[in-house]
């Protein structure tokens, strides 16, 4: 208790209940931010081109992506792949975005034979404003 002009008064910070809802809210606006950024990254695979299928039912991009471009699509396998998760690990909330399949990674960095195609970097790199602001959004007076 402090005394100020001489009058009492008292602070009651009630901290448990500010950190479950600190924390309530980050896990919304991570959720929201890791949807919205996966969501940007299919968009940016939705890229299609003709295809030829051969008789043995295997199916060929005829007009592929330059190196340093995002993939087209050619299946879309990969864009399906595209996942996100929100991870709680103590008092630390961790957003992941990511793919379910081994090509994004040949993909995304390239290869000895192949040039990289990157869809996810740049994408989170464009988003990036975006994003921060539905991580702030509850946390304006704080």
């Amino acid at each position: 208790m402090a005394k100020t002009r001489g009058k009492n008064f008292t602070v009651d910070l009630k901290t448990k209940r500010a950190e479950k809802l600190t924390k309530r809210t980050t896990i919304a606006n991570m959720t929201i931010a890791t949807v919205f950024a996966r969501d940007q990254v299919k968009l940016k695979l939705n890229r299609g081109q003709p295809t030829k299928t051969f008789d043995s039912g295997r199916i060929i991009g005829l007009d592929p992506s330059k190196p340093g471009e995002p993939p087209k699509k050619v299946t879309g396998q990969l864009q399906r792949s595209i996942i996100q998760r929100v991870v709680v690990k103590s008092k630390n909330v961790f957003g992941l975005i990511g793919s379910t399949v081994d090509k994004a990674k040949f993909l995304e960095f390239g290869t000895t034979r192949m040039a990289a195609r990157p869809f996810l970097r740049p994408t989170l790199q464009e988003e990036r404003p975006k994003l921060r602001r539905i991580l702030a959004r509850g946390f304006r007076g704080v």
